[in-house]
Formats: C-alpha cells, sequence, structure tokens
C-alpha cells in the first residue's frame, strides 16, 4: 500500500469475505496512529458509470467536482491530496458500462505513471482481473492482483470459536464441525450459521452450541437466505414427483474438480442417495439443459463440448444452499452428506482438511 504507483485488485467468488477485508482495510487506515494516509470506500451499483464513482468518491474526501470526471481530473485531484488516502471501490463487478472500466483503467496508468501517492483497491466478484476491469494490459504492472480463496476449515472454524467467545459462548466440536463442513469455504454461511445458532443460545439462556441448534440453524437459514428464490425458480414444477429438486441437490453433492466444475456423470451416485434409485445419464440430461436456462434462473454454467460437458454452479452461494436445504427438507442425511463429502460431523476432533467443493 505504500509503494506509489501500484494499486490493488481484490477478486474472488461470491461468498469468500472480500468486502470483509476491504471494510477491515478501511479500518485499519482510519486509524489514529496512522495520520498519513486518510481512507474511504464506496459501493458500486448497476447503475453506476465512471463520472458517478469518482463523484461519490470525492464527496467522501470531502472534494467536489466542477465538471464531468475523466482520469486526468481524477489524477489531478488526487495528486494534491495531503495526506494521500486509501481509496477502495467494492462490488466493481456490478458495473455494467464497458466504457466507464475503461476510463477506470486509464485512471489507474495515469495514477501508476505519476506515481501518485494515493492507492485505488478495486474489489469485486470475479474469476481474474479481466473479468473485473476487463482486458486492459496495459494496467496489468500497475495492479497488485490478490485473488481471495475459499477459507480452510481450520480458518472457518477460528471465526467461530472467535465470534462465540466474544459472545460468552463456547460450542461442541460437533457443532463446529458441522457448520464448517457446510460452508464449503465460504465465511458468508459459516458467519450465518453461526449467528443463527448462538441466538437461539442466547434466547434458551444457554452458554454451549449443541448440534440441535445448527440444525435450527440451518432451518431458518433456508427460508431467510436470498438464494431461496433463486432455488424456486430453479426447480418450481407443477408435478409434485419432478426431478429437479432431486438433481440440483446432486449436482451440489457431486464430485467436483478443483474449480467446482462437475460432470453428470458424477451426479449419478449422489442422485442414487437423493431419489432412492439408480438413474443413469439420459434420465436427467434434460434437467441439467434446464438448469442453464434462463427461465430456470441459469442457476448452472456450462464449458466444454457434446458428450464431454462440464458444469458448475453459476452463483457460488447456491451450492451449499441447496445441500443445507436438502438437509431442512430431509432429502438427505447427515450421514449421507457425510459420506458423499467423505468428513464425519460426529467427530470430536477437528475436521481435517479436504478439497473445496
Amino acid at each position: 500500500m505504500g509503494q506509489k504507483g501500484l494499486h490493488v485488485a481484490l477478486y474472488g467468488e461470491r461468498g469468500v469475505g472480500k468486502t470483509s477485508l476491504a471494510n477491515v482495510l478501511s479500518e485499519i487506515f482510519h486509524n489514529q496512529n496512522l495520520p498519513e494516509y486518510r481512507a474511504v470506500m464506496i459501493n458500486c451499483n448497476t447503475e453506476d458509470v465512471f463520472d458517478s464513482i469518482w463523484r461519490n468518491v470525492f464527496r467522501e474526501l470531502h472534494l467536489a467536482l466542477e465538471d464531468d470526471a475523466s482520469p486526468e481530473d481524477v489524477r489531478y485531484h488526487l495528486s494534491r491530496l495531503d495526506p494521500p488516502a486509501i481509496i477502495v471501490i467494492d462490488e466493481l463487478d456490478r458495473v455494467e458500462d464497458d466504457d466507464s472500466l475503461s476510463l477506470l483503467s486509464d485512471t489507474v496508468k495515469s495514477l501508476s505513471d505519476r506515481a501518485v501517492p494515493s492507492t485505488l483497491v478495486l474489489v469485486g466478484v470475479a474469476g481474474s482481473v479481466d473479468e473485473l476491469i476487463g482486458e486492459h494490459r496495459s494496467v496489468e504492472r500497475a495492479l497488485v492482483q490478490v485473488e481471495m480463496p475459499r477459507m480452510s476449515l481450520s480458518e472457518l472454524r477460528e471465526v467461530l470459536e472467535r465470534g462465540f467467545g466474544e459472545i460468552g459462548l463456547t460450542a461442541r466440536p460437533t457443532a463446529l464441525n458441522k457448520i464448517t463442513a457446510l460452508s464449503e469455504g465460504l465465511p458468508h454461511f459459516t458467519h450465518l450459521l453461526g449467528g443463527f445458532a448462538s441466538e437461539r443460545v442466547v434466547a434458551d439462556d444457554r452458554n454451549e452450541v449443541v448440534l440441535a441448534d445448527v440444525d435450527a440453524a440451518i432451518d431458518r437459514a433456508v427460508t431467510t437466505h436470498t438464494m431461496r428464490s433463486a432455488y424456486q425458480t430453479a426447480t418450481r414444477s407443477t408435478r409434485a414427483d419432478n426431478l429437479y429438486p432431486d438433481v440440483l441437490l446432486a449436482c451440489a453433492l457431486a464430485a467436483k474438480d478443483a474449480l467446482g466444475f462437475f460432470s453428470a456423470g458424477a451426479v449419478r451416485d449422489p442422485l442414487e442417495i437423493v431419489a432412492k434409485r439408480r438413474l443413469q445419464i439420459p434420465a436427467f440430461a434434460r434437467h441439467l439443459k434446464q438448469f442453464l436456462q434462463p427461465e430456470r434462473g441459469s442457476v448452472l454454467y456450462r464449458t466444454g463440448e457434446p458428450r464431454r460437458y462440464f458444469y458448475r454452479f453459476a452463483n457460488p452461494l447456491l451450492q451449499p444452499y441447496v445441500i443445507l436445504n436438502g438437509l431442512a427438507e430431509n432429502r438427505i442425511t447427515d450421514e449421507e452428506v457425510a459420506e458423499l463429502q467423505g468428513i464425519d460431523f460426529t467427530s470430536e476432533s477437528p475436521l481435517e482438511q479436504r478439497r473445496l467443493f
């Protein structure tokens, strides 16, 4: 952060904690012991363009723009800031205007070329910097690229233990194991389930989180989560015996590669457990294809070629949600999830790290 001319691109999947980290950065540089920096943070939305982004930034810096912002205007004003600023631009992936992303890239290059002391931190959901700000090769040398991976089981366990400890609670190892395993490396679900479980404990005037509290938290999470609408869109049918819920649950439980992709063949074993019968690929291939379509929310993404297609969840948050919903609806048991994922919720010892997905 202290090296002039270098800026930061922080990217990763939805739910891995990018905004939380960005908030921490902002708080750190607001600290009274760091008077040489000021810090501001703004969030982008789908209506934002280059000018509105920088008007929001300058408003936080108590500066005013008289005309529409340009990259040179931004460089001019930031070069005169004393002290310099850490400027966090969050949810950049929501900006839909390509010209604005090009102008933002030009701004990064201009700030870098002129060694302006202020630092930009660009944050958003993406699989690469190219996805975040577009394919603007000229700015790569000016950006420190930071990909946020999913968290390990031990890291998620630490999040829970610290959170419970701050409010005077402890947790049974089995409760910690179940929450961390079902979070699939996404702290979003760790916080959600941990929060709901702790509320139940406090309401009962107890001080220890147990498995029953986690189960109640799961039931509450699936009925209140924003993914509920996406799940219902994907699985809705007028036929009571339709396979959409079972196939989507099997997709969530299917063995995946390091990037989260799974084949149709990998769906067969979990689908046999969920549907209670062995189904071959032709019996559910139509369902996989339908999950790609807008009318079912395009919940899956497909790559490859015929007979060698690979699928992954378009929104990473939906995969753990589908498993939680399957547990809540008794479509699958803890033991069956544990067997498919190679874990043991009932163990009193911390879970060993496994490959995510």
